[in-house]
């Protein structure tokens, strides 16, 4: 007979996105031998569920092979400011009713422009951000919706910029002879990779 020790353990997943976007926190919890007897999710020492619950979305997980994932889906009218939420489970068979794991949800604010252009002049569109935890990197994704690359310089040119307080400002100079292959309405988007945590915002439209 082989014994396994087990120990109760909760890894919460950080995330870092952009406000107004919808964003789904975890909890995974190891160690046990059996489905959770509770599981709450908290923003503020209050259930989010009686907060307004068409803003928040718990699923408490499946137990399977000593593990149970619980989510959290914060909708993107509620996802306006940074935030610490926190999952509280109960499990009798370690005796403990209040478990409690904060989750770190940092917000970001994007800001750009639509704009005219015209066909004469190099033209460079920017791409604002602010409220980041850290520095992070932009990707520039093409009408084509490919990565822009930055070495095919008589193409593009692409500037990151300085990260200054929570704050930075990439943008991208489009060639006269790029702009001359594009059609009116087409659409260049910028994607942020959090330095912080390893998620992606979504796809943000010029």
């Amino acid at each position: 007979m082989t014994l396994t020790l087990l120990s109760l353990n909760v890894q919460p997943t950080d995330k870092e996105v952009e406000s107004g976007t919808e964003t789904m926190l975890s909890c995974v919890i190891t160690g046990i031998t059996q489905q959770l007897n509770a599981v709450v999710w908290r923003k503020d020492g209050t259930d989010v569920t009686t907060l307004s619950g068409s803003n928040y979305v718990v699923s408490a997980g499946t137990y399977g092979s000593n593990s149970q994932t619980t989510t959290l889906t914060v909708k993107a009218a509620a996802n306006s400011a940074d935030s610490t939420y926190t999952c509280v489970i109960t499990s009798n068979e370690w005796l403990n009713s209040n478990k409690q794991t904060n989750v770190i949800l940092n917000v970001y604010v994007v800001t750009f422009d639509d704009r005219s252009i015209t066909t004469a002049t190099d033209q460079t569109i920017t791409c604002g951000i602010n409220g980041l935890s850290a520095e992070t990197t932009v990707t520039w994704i093409g009408p084509d919706n490919n990565e822009i690359s930055g070495s095919d310089t008589n193409k593009y040119i692409i500037d990151q910029g300085a990260y200054v307080l929570g704050s930075k400002s990439s943008s991208l100079t489009i060639k006269t002879s790029e702009i001359a292959t594009l059609a009116s309405g087409d659409k260049f988007k910028c994607k942020l990779k959090s330095a912080q945590y390893s998620t992606y915002s979504a796809l943000i439209p010029l």
